[in-house]
C-alpha cells in the first residue's frame, strides 16, 4: 500500500471512531472524545488504589476520616438525587466509592480517580479549615471522575500520538528528524504545551465549576472556595509556574473564575432536600 492510500485509510478510521465517541459532559454539555472504556479505566483506578492503601502511611486520626467520608457520602447522594430529578443519566452509578485519609502534613493535595476512588493528605487539612473547605476541595476532585476527564484524557493522548505518526509518515519522517536533531522530544513538548496543558487547564476549570455545584447541592456554603485558593497562595508564597506551562489555571485566575460563577451556582443549584 503506498503512503497516501495509507494515510487516507487511517485518517478516515480516526475520524469514523472521533464521531462515534463524541458525548457532552454532564451539566456543562461540553463536547468530550472518548475512545478508552470507562470501565477499563476503573477496574485500573481500583486496581492502584489498593496499590496506595498498602504502600501509603494511612492516617489513624478516625475523626477526621468520618468527617471526609460523611461529607463524600452527603455529595455521593446530591449528585445521583440531582440527575434523577432531572431525568438524566447518573455518571455515577458504576461507581464505587471509596475514601481513605493519607498521613503526611508536607503535601497538601487530594485526588479522585476514575470510579470515585478518592484520597486526602493531612496537609490538606490545613488549607481546608473546615466542613465547607473540605467539602469545596472534595467537590472538585470528584467532579473530574463524574466528567469522565481521565477517559478523555487518555482519548486524546491516543488520538494525539496516533496523528502525529500519520504526519511523520506523511512527512518522510520529518517530526522524527527534528527530535533527533534537537536531542529531545521536541514535537513532544511542544503538544504538551500547545494541545495538552491548555485543554487540561479547561478540565480543572470544569471541574471547579462542577464541584461549587456539588457542593452547593450538598448544602454547603460555597463562598469558602475562594478563600481556600487564598490560603493555597499564601501556602505557596506565590510560586507558581507561568501558566502556560501549568496543566492548572493560576491561582489568581480560579478565584476571580470561582468568584463570577458564584451568586449563579447559589440561585440555580439550592441544597437538595
Amino acid at each position: 500500500m503506498n503512503r497516501r492510500n495509507f494515510i487516507y485509510l487511517m485518517g478516515c478510521g480516526c475520524l469514523s471512531a472521533g464521531l462515534h465517541a463524541c458525548t457532552t459532559a454532564p451539566i456543562t454539555d461540553r463536547r468530550q472524545l472518548k475512545l478508552i472504556p470507562e470501565s477499563k479505566l476503573n477496574a485500573q483506578a481500583a486496581q492502584l488504589y489498593e496499590k496506595v492503601k498498602q504502600k501509603a502511611k494511612l492516617s489513624e486520626d478516625k475523626e477526621s476520616l468520618d468527617k471526609i467520608i460523611g461529607i463524600g457520602s452527603k455529595i455521593e447522594t446530591s449528585i445521583s438525587e440531582y440527575f434523577y430529578k432531572n431525568n438524566m443519566e447518573d455518571p455515577t452509578v458504576n461507581f464505587s466509592w471509596e475514601y481513605i485519609l493519607i498521613d503526611n502534613k508536607k503535601v497538601k493535595n487530594a485526588w479522585c480517580m476514575p470510579g470515585g476512588k478518592i484520597a486526602v493528605y493531612t496537609g490538606m487539612l490545613d488549607i481546608t479549615k473546615n466542613d465547607d473547605g473540605l467539602a469545596a476541595v472534595m467537590g472538585h476532585e470528584i467532579a473530574h471522575a463524574v466528567a469522565k476527564h481521565s477517559v478523555e484524557r487518555a482519548s486524546r493522548s491516543v488520538l494525539l500520538n496516533t496523528t502525529t505518526g500519520i504526519i511523520d509518515i506523511a512527512t518522510g519522517g520529518k517530526l522524527s528528524q527534528v527530535n533527533r536533531t534537537t536531542g529531545m522530544n521536541t514535537v513532544g513538548l511542544l503538544s504538551q504545551i500547545g494541545i495538552m496543558n491548555p485543554f487540561t487547564r479547561k478540565q480543572e476549570s470544569e471541574a471547579d465549576y462542577l464541584g461549587l455545584i456539588f457542593s452547593s447541592l450538598s448544602g454547603y456554603d460555597i463562598r469558602e472556595t475562594a478563600k481556600i485558593w487564598e490560603r493555597m497562595k499564601k501556602a505557596n508564597k506565590g510560586k507558581e509556574p507561568p501558566e502556560f506551562m501549568s496543566t492548572h489555571p493560576s491561582n489568581d485566575r480560579r478565584i476571580d473564575q470561582i468568584n463570577n460563577w458564584m451568586n449563579e451556582i447559589i440561585l440555580n443549584y439550592p441544597p437538595i432536600a
